[in-house]
C-alpha cells in the first residue's frame, strides 16, 4: 500500500517541474508580491485542510467500528418474525443484539432450520453490503470537504509567482542540503498518494467492510501525519 502511495504520488509529482519552468516567468516586485499573499493563503488553506483531515480521521473511525452487515439486518426481521425460536434458546436474543460486525443474526437464522431456511439466507448474502451505523454521512461530507480543501491548497501553491533564482547559494559554505522547504516538499509524495487512494479505498467498504476500512484507515492517519509535518516545519 505505501509503495503505491509512494508511486502514484512520485509520477505525478515529477510532471509538475515541466509544467512549471517552461518558459520561465520574469520576475517582478509586482509577482514577488502576489507570490507572498498567495503563499500566506496557501499556509491559512492548508491548516484550514489539516483540522477538516482531522475531523474526517475521527468520524471515518467512528463509522468503521459501527460497520454491519445489511444481511444480519433483514435477518433479524426475519427472527422477529419467527418467535417460537427464542423458546429455551438464549442464543435468539443473542441474535438481536445491537447490530456490529460480528453479529450473528443471519448465520443463527440459517441453523435454526437449514432446510426451510437456506433460500432466504443465500438470498440474503447473495448481495453482501456492509453500512455504518453512525457517522457515516458526516464522514463522506468532511471527506469531500477534505478534498476540495487539499486542491485548493495544492493550487495556491501550483499558480503562485516563481521566486528568486540564485545560481550560487553561498560559495563559501555550499549549498544548503536540508530547509524547512526541502522538508514540505519532501512529504508530498506520502500526503498526495493518501488522498488519491482514499476515495477508492472508500469505495471498496461497500463490498469488503472492516479490511478496506482498516485499510482506509491506515492511508487516513498516514496522510494527515505527512501534512502535520509539511505544516509544522514551515510554521515553527
Amino acid at each position: 500500500m505505501l509503495v503505491c502511495m509512494f508511486y502514484t504520488s512520485t509520477v505525478f509529482g515529477q510532471s509538475i517541474p515541466y509544467l512549471q519552468n517552461d518558459p520561465k516567468p520574469s520576475v517582478t516586485k509586482e509577482s514577488l508580491k502576489r507570490r507572498r499573499n498567495l503563499l500566506e493563503w496557501h499556509q491559512i488553506a492548508g491548516l484550514t485542510t489539516l483540522a477538516l483531515w482531522l475531523a474526517t480521521n475521527l468520524e471515518g473511525d467512528k463509522a468503521s467500528e459501527s460497520l454491519y452487515r445489511k444481511s444480519d439486518q433483514y435477518a433479524q426481521g426475519l427472527l422477529l418474525a419467527n418467535p417460537q425460536y427464542a423458546t429455551n434458546d438464549p442464543m435468539y436474543l443473542v441474535a438481536l443484539s445491537p447490530l456490529n460486525r460480528h453479529s450473528i443474526a443471519a448465520d443463527y437464522f440459517l441453523l435454526k432450520d437449514p432446510t426451510n431456511n437456506a433460500g432466504l439466507y443465500f438470498a440474503l448474502k447473495a448481495n453482501e453490503e456492509w453500512e455504518a451505523k453512525r457517522s457515516g454521512d458526516l464522514h463522506k461530507n468532511l471527506a469531500m470537504a477534505t478534498f476540495s480543501m487539499y486542491a485548493i491548497t495544492a493550487g495556491l501553491a501550483f499558480f503562485s509567482p516563481s521566486k528568486i533564482d540564485t545560481d550560487v547559494e553561498n560559495e563559501t559554505d555550499g549549498p544548503r542540503i536540508y530547509s524547512p522547504i526541502f522538508a514540505h516538499k519532501a512529504t508530498i509524495p506520502i500526503h498526495l498518494a493518501s488522498m488519491l487512494l482514499l476515495p477508492g479505498l472508500g469505495a471498496r467498504i461497500e463490498k469488503e467492510g472492516p479490511r478496506a476500512a482498516h485499510q482506509m484507515e491506515q492511508v487516513g492517519w498516514a496522510g494527515f501525519g505527512a501534512m502535520s509535518i509539511a505544516l509544522l516545519v514551515i510554521t515553527f
